[in-house]
């Protein structure tokens, strides 16, 4: 299985997703998980969602420059996990652009607020594991292909060879 496909599962995986996990790293060293709504993944590979300027995973994120997403898709065993380099932003246009009737429960003080934020992540780490298509390197259930973003696109650091056919 090549990149080309790879990826275009990855893709296929996250657009049935509506939440995921946004996994930070706190200074003693724990992992922290919580969950998001989580824009549309863009042609970038970069994917946003809204948060509190002030809460636990900004600070974790503007301390460590780091973050991951983690979609898991039950119906087809699989999961993806998307890591890179966040940017925290308070672009009250974007705040517009993707708001919704559900943002107004988590952010009462409205689009304009100046706490609310968007978190944009610009993935250069995508970690995919699919059964239902394939994808489990050897040893099968143990291991996920790993794709990496170097200058020219992506490259895929575990052996297609080892992917299930």
């Amino acid at each position: 299985m090549g990149l080309p496909q790879l990826l275009a599962i990855a893709r296929q995986t996250i657009a049935q997703v509506p939440l995921c996990m946004a996994v930070t790293v706190a200074e003693n060293g724990e992992a922290h998980a919580r969950v998001v709504q989580p824009g549309p993944l863009r042609e970038d590979w970069s994917v946003g969602f809204m948060t509190e300027r002030y809460c636990r995973k900004v600070q974790e994120i503007q301390r460590t420059g780091r973050l991951t997403l983690a979609y898991q898709c039950d119906a087809q065993k699989a999961y993806v996990s998307l890591s890179g380099r966040p940017v925290v932003m308070d672009d009250i246009a974007l705040k517009r652009a993707i708001w919704s009737p559900a943002s107004d429960l988590f952010h009462p003080g409205g689009q304009d607020d100046p706490n609310v934020v968007v978190v944009r992540l610009l993935v250069d780490c995508i970690e995919i594991y699919n059964a239902s298509q394939g994808i489990q390197p050897s040893p099968v259930g143990l291991n996920a292909a790993v794709l990496r973003r170097v200058d020219t696109g992506w490259r895929l650091e575990s052996s297609t060879q080892k992917l299930q056919a």
